[in-house]
Parts: structure tokens; sequence; C-alpha cells
């Protein structure tokens, strides 16, 4: 692998099949995988893949749907790519979907299989498509899952035994070395400790911060586990052009995320290294419901899936808001919208009615398959393959079958690990350490960030760039400020939108790339 990564490297492909003059046309690539096939069929990685023929296209992606495969349909036209602003400049149509922006803007998330554009929409959970003459079918969905009856003891042993053949399974699949992006919380540490239970050491663990040189919380938590067994820990402080990462974010993600701008750290790490990575996507909502887990299933009891829609939607606005304005994003993109965006969201819960925690299950198939998912999609997308080992079809089920009140004390997790290794249970996860107030930059690195607003504004408002500068450079008004700039970049994205456009969103994300300092490792062991 080159030290300096092209950032569509699994990303810049595409298929375009039509019908012309009677017969099928094809443009891009004929066949395509997102990640190598191994050995055993059952390790989990998020897959997407397509096949040509000469006649018919066939395309897919994992069980529970978490990779995200855009299929663009139009006027005889079927296309996908693991990119949508890949579909986007070779030509598909840019019309808006104005509903699915809405929900964006006041959740942070696309629904369902939304996407910012009205053509393009991502496979379903186990999605198959089909295309011949011309006519298209696809298939699949979320299966909702049954409660189970079980003792808490018997959900605790279940979660061990099943983590541990699905790490087992892993581990087999996969001689090379393995890098295990570690943070302050349950899942990362889990794979970790089970990873030595089974006698293989990552390479390295690795953990990001923003916060100088004095670890925060979570990088001190992880560090304690690091120093207790022995294991190599890479820590990313370094101050980061926060504008920049927020750039390349967005077109990682496809413009259908507002987070992962702060995750950049780790996607540099790994360009080139030479090995694969573990993600614990899923993993928390999985074994833990949130803080807000118990209202809402006494709401889903209720069958008032709407007042979870707006109490979701209210919770998103008070966290990127100031505290002044509270009300998030959409008054500001997409005026208008509130009771639509909940009707349609409480619509999108109420399919989860007969799940044991509809919540849980929303929140697994919308927002961790949505939107968390590209931590293992878009930013660790350098590693050789990404293992998630939480999505283990057996271990995935076994959780979303766990009835709510083994679940609702948000204890599992901990009463699992602590079980399985008791030589860790007294190192706390980042809730018992403490940060400091985050460290300057200094001069040099703001400097270069002020350089950074200059050329982003200059790319993103040609016609304005003056005005652009001034509102990144002045304190937000409205919402918190790395919100706020991601919200003003997801919108100077859109707009004019085209394939010219398109083109050229990728081609400055890879000059940023090209651009990103190599000094990353700012403390390790």
């Amino acid at each position: 692998m080159s030290s300096v990564s092209d950032p569509s490297r699994k990303t810049s492909c595409y298929v375009w099949v039509e019908m012309a003059d009677g017969r099928a046309k094809l443009r891009g690539a004929p066949e395509w995988r997102s990640t190598p096939a191994l050995n055993d069929t059952q390790v989990s990685t998020l897959l997407g893949a397509w096949s040509w023929d000469g006649t018919t296209l066939t395309g897919e992606v994992d069980t529970f749907g978490f990779f995200n495969l855009y299929c663009y349909e139009k006027d005889g036209v079927v296309a996908l790519s693991p990119s949508l602003l890949e579909l986007v400049a070779n030509g598909c149509d840019t019309t808006r979907d104005e509903r699915a922006l809405a929900v964006f803007h006041r959740l942070g998330i696309f629904v369902n299989d939304d996407t910012p554009l009205k053509h393009v929409r991502t496979l379903p959970p186990g999605g198959k498509l089909h295309w011949q003459n011309g006519v298209l079918s696809i298939t699949g969905g979320a299966d909702i899952p049954k409660a189970r009856s079980i003792t808490r003891n018997d959900a605790v042993e279940g979660m061990i035994d099943l983590f541990r053949a699905s790490m087992k399974r892993t581990l087999a699949s996969w001689d090379g070395a393995l890098y295990l992006p570690l943070s302050g919380g349950r899942d990362s540490r889990h794979i970790l400790l089970e990873m030595l239970h089974q006698s293989r050491a990552p390479e390295a663990c690795v953990t990001f911060h923003h916060n100088g040189a004095h670890m925060n919380a979570e990088a001190l938590s992880a560090r304690a586990v690091c120093e207790r067994k022995g294991v190599r820990h890479d820590v990313l402080g370094y101050a980061r052009p926060r504008l920049a990462d927020a750039t390349r974010a967005l077109t990682m993600t496809s413009l259908c995320a507002d987070e992962h701008a702060q995750m950049m750290p780790l996607h540099d790490y790994f360009i080139g290294r030479d090995g694969a990575a573990f993600d614990g996507l899923a993993g928390d909502i999985l074994t833990n419901p949130d803080n807000d887990a118990d209202r809402f299933f006494k709401l889903s009891e209720k069958g008032n899936f709407t007042a979870i829609a707006r109490a979701m939607m209210e919770g998103h606005g008070r966290v990127i808001s100031q505290g002044h304005w509270g009300q998030g994003a959409g008054p500001l993109y997409s005026p208008g919208w509130d009771e639509d965006v909940v009707d349609y969201v409480g619509h999108a819960i109420a399919e989860y009615a007969d799940a044991p925690d509809p919540y849980q299950n929303f929140w697994l198939y919308h927002r961790t398959r949505r939107e968390i998912n590209f931590v293992p999609q878009a930013i660790l997308s350098q590693a050789d393959t990404v293992f998630c080992p939480y999505l283990d079809e057996d271990f995935a089920r076994f959780c979303l079958s766990l009835p709510y009140d083994v679940t609702k004390d948000q204890k599992l997790h901990d009463d699992a690990i602590a079980r399985a290794y008791p030589d860790v249970a007294d190192i706390p996860f980042q809730e018992g350490f403490k940060t400091v107030p985050s460290q300057s930059g200094g001069l040099g690195h703001k400097m270069r960030s002020l350089g950074d607003v200059q050329r982003i504004s200059r790319m993103m408002w040609p016609n304005g760039q003056l005005d652009a500068m001034k509102s990144f450079l002045r304190p937000p008004k409205q919402l918190n400020r790395g919100s706020g700039d991601v919200y003003r970049l997801h919108d100077a994205c859109l707009d004019g939108l085209d394939a010219t456009r398109a083109r050229a969103l990728l081609d400055f994300a890879t000059q940023l790339e090209a651009a990103r300092s190599d000094v990353l490792i700012s403390d390790a062991i």
C-alpha cells in the first residue's frame, strides 16, 4: 500500500447498466466486492457486492444490511456503487429527497433506505438485487425477533459463549496482522480481552482523542487495560484540521452522516499500514439500551411511536444546538417539516412493534446501520478488511431476542466482561477516569486551520468565499461549532450538485487527504 492513499480506493467503483436499442449496455466494473472472500462465510464483515454476466446484474449486501450499497434507478437505468457521489459523477439524477433531508436535519441520520437523492436508495438488510431486460427487483428487509424466555444469568453466559465463538471464527479466518481501535467503552475492550483469551494479541491498539498532550478519560481507560495486558498502545492526540476532516468525512460517508469527522485520525493511521482491523459496531445497542430506552419502551407498550420520534428529534436538537437555540438544524435547513418527520419516523419505529424492544431494533437498523456503520465502511477503509464480531448472526440474533427486563439496567455487557475476564474487572471504563481541559494546538496549528478555512470556502462557495470564511471564523449563533460546520458543509455539497460538482468534491477530498499530516502518534507504549 502506498504511503499516500486514495480515499476512493474502495469506493470509486461503480456499475451502470441501461437498455439501448433493445440491448443492455454496461459501464463501469462488471464485478466488485467490498471485502475479500474468507474461508468461513460466517465471519462478520460488511459485505457489498455485484456481478454482471452479460445479461443479468445481481447485487447483495450483508444479512443486517450494514454495508451501504447505493442503488440508482430511473428511466431504464440501474447503477450501483459504494459511493453516492460516484453515482452522481457518472450521471445520476440529483433531484433531492426533501423528506429524507428533513429527517437528517432533525435526527442526524437517514432512515429506512433513504439518501439525500430521490432516485438513490441503499439496499435493505439482506438485500438482493436482480436486473434483467430492464426489469429490476430488490428483496430483503429486517427480521423482527421474538422474545425468548431466559434468566439474567443465562443471558450473561450466552453473551460470553456466543461472542467467544464469533471471535474464534474470525481469528481463524485471518493469519495476518490485526489492529484494534480501542476506546474506553465496553465493545472494543471485550474484543481485546477475547483476542488475548484466544492467544492472539493485536499488533497494536489505537485510541484517538483531541486533547493535546494530556490523554482524555477514554484514552486513559484504554491505556490502563493495555498496560495491564502488555499490549502496544498508540494514542493519536495531536490537534486536527477540523474543517478538512469534516469535508473528508462527508465525502467518505456519501453525504449520509453528520458524524465521523472526529475519527479521521483513525483513517489516517491505517494509511500505508498492512493488516486487518476490528470494529465494535453494534455492540452497544445489542447489549445495553441507552438512557432513553425505559421511557421509549413504555411509549412502545402504548403504541405511541410518534411520541418516541418527537422525543428523538427534540433530543438531537438539544445536543447539536447552542443553549439558547435548542431547535437543531431543522428550522435552518428544512423549515416546516417537523410534523411530517415525526409521522414518517413514527411509522418507521412502528415496524418493530412486535420486537422485544422496538426502540432498540429501530436504532440498530436505522442509526447503527445507516450512520455508525461508516466507521468500518469508510473510516477504517484503508485496512485490508474490517471484522465486526458483534454482527455475527448467532450473537446478534441472541441479543435482539433478549426480553427488555434482562437488558434494561444497562449492565448486561459489564457483567459479561467482568465474569469472562475477572483479572481486569477492577479497571474502570472511561466513566471512571477524569478528562483535563483540552490543550491548544499552538500557533502553527491555527495558521494551518486558517489555510483550511480559506481553501474549503473557495471550493464550497466559489462566489461567496469571503462570507463563508467569516461564518466559519466567527462564533456560532445557533448550532455548536462542530455541528454547525457539518450542516453548513453538507448543504453546500448538495447546492448545485451535478456530475461536475460531484467529481470536483471527490477530487478535493483526495487533495485534502494527500495534504494530511503524517504526524499522528502522540504517545505510545
